[in-house]
């Protein structure tokens, strides 16, 4: 059985990368700190390294987990790209890729049970692997039978 080399894993990536960005504006999600970071143009939206205790600072957790989460969204879309690109080129993605993909998600999805790491990037992480490793092994049944 043959499967198609169709690009899913880069896409579904870049769509996380989009919807994570767009929940930041949510009221209710982090809608509150975003208004408040426009209002300051998003500039100097906090005092970066002088708000670590280290330092005499106050991290505020809100404001922090808002900017990160934000800025996921961006990294993520940026990453799906390069899957993208390297799906298209070469039909499937690297195992290690995979590999790496799942032990971050892993990671997350213990320090966050309740999180996108749990319900979105590991279930992806895993069909990615296993997509891959179905692909590499038709390809390899076919450069058998060719030679």
């Amino acid at each position: 059985m043959k499967i198609p080399p169709k690009r899913i894993h880069g896409r579904l990536l870049m769509i996380t990368g989009i919807v994570h960005v767009l929940l930041v504006v949510i009221p209710g999600v982090f809608g509150e700190q975003f208004y408040q970071f426009s209002k300051d143009l998003f500039f100097n939206i906090n005092n970066g390294l002088l708000d670590f205790p280290i330092f005499g600072g106050n991290i505020k957790n809100q404001d922090f987990a808002a900017f990160w989460f934000f800025y996921a969204g961006p990294l993520m879309f940026m990453y799906g790209h390069l899957l993208d690109s390297y799906e298209k080129k070469y039909g499937h993605i690297e195992k290690s890729v995979s590999i790496i993909f799942i032990v971050i998600s892993l990671i997350g999805s213990y320090m966050i049970p309740l999180s996108g790491m749990t319900f979105l990037l590991l279930p992806q992480g895993i069909y990615m692997y296993l997509r891959n490793s179905k692909l590499t092994k038709t390809a390899n049944k076919n450069e058998e039978r060719d030679n």
